[in-house]
């Protein structure tokens, strides 16, 4: 505990001190590096983490050490992200379809690109959800829109070369994949969900859903937006239904994958501050002012969640509560009306 806090209160001073950081004088046309400070590993108390958030100005990798921008990759259009695997990847819009990168998590070189003329991935509102790494086997999920039917490809880890259809689905907002199991969320109310056999369609019994995630070991939580869940464990198809933790609304896109055991769920509340609630049955409940909820859903990566509140990328600590602002974007956060929106979580 001593060890944490510690920690903690390193993370604070870290934060202050790349406020003062200097902005890069030139812009590449890939991916801009920007100045970091050396905070080494805040003693072993916080792993190296990555926020990755879609802005006006590119994707932004925000260090969670220290909080500085670590490097700019510039996007255009509708943008996705995925993180699996040790492994980022990107897709955005093109003129004519989708084009897909693999990008280096130091640097935010371009090691690989896929463009799909004439496709679209399917649009979510926020900055995932379409696009997914399959954790068993390294490949990349792209969800397409094609008319009204929804079709998942697969692509290789590291040439994004195709390799064909992994499922199909007659609807379709989010795509989940973990431990051979993967998962088309449709918002009506309904999953497909594709194990070693043949899809499957499940009826949650919430009618219509506003978030839905899957932790590594396959289970599957949605929610409607009163807070009421569903789960279904991995290799099963039975829906456990999950009744309101409190009163409050469950924000859009609002509920997280922490680890193999955990997910956190946003809730818009009446409450003042944001704060966390005990562990209950493997979910952890993050109370948000209701002026505050966040935008674009929750990302959770072991011991904390992120969020965009406006112009702010923000982190909690979901061991002791403590949040903080990890960055206020400047210049041009927002692209064609469209808000600042979270993209992914990796290590580095």
């Amino acid at each position: 505990m001593r060890r944490l806090l510690l920690g903690a209160v390193l993370l604070i001073l870290a934060c202050e001190g790349a406020a003062t950081l200097p902005a890069p004088s030139q812009k590449s046309p890939a991916a801009t590096p920007t100045a970091t400070i050396d905070v080494s590993d805040m003693m072993g108390a916080f792993p190296q983490t990555t926020f990755y958030v879609i802005t006006g100005d590119g994707l932004r990798a925000i260090a969670l050490l220290n909080h500085a921008t670590r490097f700019t990759v510039e996007t255009s259009g509708s943008v996705q992200v995925a993180a699996g695997n040790a492994q980022v990847y990107v897709a955005d819009e093109t003129a004519d379809g989708t084009r897909i990168r693999w990008i280096d998590k130091v640097t935010g070189g371009i090691l690989a690109t896929r463009a799909e003329p004439g496709r679209k991935l399917v649009y979510t509102g926020t900055g995932n959800g379409s696009l997914v790494v399959e954790p068993t086997t390294g490949r990349v999920l792209a969800m397409f829109a094609d008319g009204a039917r929804r079709v998942v490809e697969a692509f290789d880890a590291y040439t994004l070369r195709p390799l064909g259809r992994r499922m199909e689905a007659g609807c379709g907002d989010r795509v989940l994949a973990a431990a051979d199991r993967v998962v088309v969320a449709c918002l009506a109310g309904t999953l497909v969900i594709k194990d070693t056999g043949d899809a499957r369609i499940v009826d949650v019994g919430l009618g219509p859903l506003v978030a839905a995630a899957m932790r590594a070991d396959g289970t599957t939580l949605v929610g409607r937006s009163d807070g009421t869940l569903a789960q279904i464990e991995a290799a099963r198809a039975t829906v456990e239904k999950i009744e309101p933790f409190r009163p409050g609304r469950l924000v859009a896109d609002g509920i997280a994958a922490v680890d193999d055991h955990t997910f956190a769920v946003a809730l818009g509340t009446s409450d003042l501050d944001v704060g966390i609630s005990e562990l209950r049955t493997g979910r952890r409940y993050i109370s948000f002012p209701a002026k505050n909820v966040p935008i674009g859903g929750l990302l959770a990566d072991g011991l904390f969640a992120y969020w965009i509140d406006g112009a702010q990328a923000k982190h909690i600590d979901l061991t002791q509560g403590f949040a903080e602002t990890m960055t206020t974007f400047a210049g041009s956060p927002v692209r064609v009306g469209v808000p600042m929106l979270p993209g992914a979580v990796s290590p580095y």
